[in-house]
């Protein structure tokens, strides 16, 4: 019985079929294909072959473990803009980027390196990739981070045009994000007017914020500190006439 019965359905679902003769359109799709590669560190960085998007960027990190500044500078172009979104800002030009690697090699010491986990190359010199840091060949928490960098043809070498830097948060929010997520939304598309000048113009939202925290928080916080400072210098006399 329930056998004809999958026969008869089965029966029904070719005539609906054959009733409605369903028609497929095929329609050719060009895509762009990547190389998507585990990194053999050594072998890209020493390699003499033809520059790459993929070995370019191995360099450059190579670079950074190395605090090899005079090699940073042959991989950045010009007007290089460096978007490192832990910034509220840019960093533009080769000028103000070389600064700030500078300053990032400084901050990473002896033992911090760079450890690149994966790189995905594009066929239009383009690269990402997925890392970590390490101290002492051990990884080191919350410091994972994906970097899409833009690279640029200069004589017969590459160098990065454009980079932009994503780092793991510390605060795993989890839900919470959701939630917040959730009532910003819903904020957004109950006062449409608002939310579409605020995204069109967010700095001056922020000044007004920071204008808002300087009228009702300074004077709230400035007598606490002014208490400090005076009881430190109380403490600082007090140590002085103690020593003599």
């Amino acid at each position: 019985m329930a056998a004809a019965m999958g026969f008869s359905s089965f029966i029904t679902r070719q005539s609906i079929q054959s009733k409605n003769e369903i028609k497929y359109t095929k329609r050719v799709v060009e895509r762009k294909p990547t190389k998507l590669f585990a990194i053999p560190r050594r072998n890209y960085i020493s390699s003499s072959s033809s520059p790459s998007p993929a070995r370019t960027v191995m360099q450059f990190y190579s670079a950074i473990n190395d605090k090899n500044l005079k090699k940073l500078d042959s991989l950045i172009a010009e007007d290089c803009l460096f978007e490192d979104y832990s910034f509220p800002k840019p960093f533009r030009g080769k000028k103000e980027v070389l600064r700030f690697l500078e300053q990032l090699t400084t901050c990473m010491g002896h033992n911090m390196k760079f450890n690149v986990d994966h790189i995905c190359e594009g066929n239009d010199y383009t690269a990402g990739v997925n890392w970590h840091l390490d101290w002492n060949k051990i990884q080191v928490p919350f410091t994972r981070g994906c970097s899409y960098y833009s690279l640029l043809v200069k004589g017969d070498q590459l160098v990065i045009g454009k980079a932009q830097v994503l780092i793991e948060s510390p605060i795993k929010l989890g839900v919470v994000a959701l939630t917040i997520f959730k009532i910003v939304s819903t904020l957004f598309d109950a006062f449409p007017a608002a939310t579409e000048w605020f995204l069109k113009s967010p700095h001056i939202v922020f000044r007004l914020l920071l204008n808002t925290c300087n009228v009702c928080i300074k004077p709230i916080i400035s007598p606490i500190l002014a208490c400090r400072r005076l009881h430190y210098r109380e403490s600082d006399q007090w140590s002085e006439e103690w020593r003599k």
